[in-house]
């Protein structure tokens, strides 16, 4: 049987930590954020994620990598973040369009 946590227990998220979440920096101040600073943030995921990916590349081709595991950890951390990034784009440009066509 599945457990429900009530609404009321559940708390707002307060950071978006960056994926090198050891920096102690945080990514974006949610209370301060615009969406085009949660936007920057998400572009500039996909640019971190991306280049890990390529280095990892790099690093296979000249055989300094052993933990193959990780490699495709960073892959698919690469592919998710471009996901969302698309995702979050197409959405806005839909709320956009929907803002544009209204009848004033």
């Amino acid at each position: 049987m599945i457990d429900f946590v009530p609404i009321s227990t559940v708390r707002p998220m307060e950071q978006m930590t960056p994926m090198d979440a050891t920096s102690g920096k945080l990514a974006v101040n949610v209370k301060d954020a615009s969406f085009i600073d949660v936007f920057r943030g998400l572009v500039d995921n996909v640019i971190e994620t991306n280049e890990q990916v390529d280095r990892d590349a790099i690093d296979l081709m000249l055989g300094n990598i052993d933990d193959l595991a990780q490699v495709q950890a960073n892959i698919e951390k690469a592919s998710v973040a471009v996901d969302l990034l698309v995702t979050v784009k197409n959405e806005a440009l839909s709320a956009y369009s929907t803002i544009i066509n209204m009848q004033v």
